[in-house]
């Protein structure tokens, strides 16, 4: 189990991050409501934005729990829109993305090979090394790819893929 957010404390330290550190105009707040993290918001292209972000704590021991697993598993409940999960390490950004259907509940497996490098701006790092997920130590989710409008994603627990 790398997070489960049954309780209201689960989701102290997430953080949002819109495109208004760039200029943009998007909105997004993070919560908690019946046992999931809420990440919510407005997604606007005005301005040049076009993106938003929810952002775990830096944790040291993810590298550790996520070393013994193939992937996350992410559970919750999805829009209609595709989400772009991210997973911090010591090298770097690596993504991948994942649709949702509206209002389904899901689970959604994102094994490690999946996963692509990219830079701070997400863009591809082709001469990046592989992931070694014994160096993630945050994980991140993003809405992007010009998806304008509201938006919620509820995401109940992320656990680590079987091998």
């Amino acid at each position: 189990m790398l997070y489960n957010f049954d309780s209201p404390e689960a989701v102290n330290g997430w953080t949002t991050v819109n495109d208004t550190v760039m200029g943009g105009v998007s909105t997004a707040t993070v919560s908690w409501n019946e046992g999931a993290l809420v990440f919510a918001g407005t997604v606007s292209l005005d301005n040049n934005g076009g993106f938003t972000s929810v952002v775990g704590p830096p944790d040291g021991a993810l590298g550790s729990v996520a070393a013994s697993t193939a992937g996350l598993s992410l559970v919750g409940t999805g829009d209609g829109k595709t989400y772009v999960a991210q997973l911090r390490t010591t090298s770097g950004g690596f993504i991948q993305r994942f649709a949702t259907a509206p209002g389904q509940a899901a689970v959604w497996e994102l094994p490690f090979d999946g996963f692509t490098p990219v830079d701070f701006m997400l863009d591809p790092r082709p001469a990046a090394p592989p992931l070694d997920p014994a160096t993630i130590s945050q994980l991140a989710i993003y809405l992007l790819d010009g998806q304008e409008g509201p938006f919620t994603l509820s995401v109940t627990e992320i656990v680590g893929l079987t091998p």
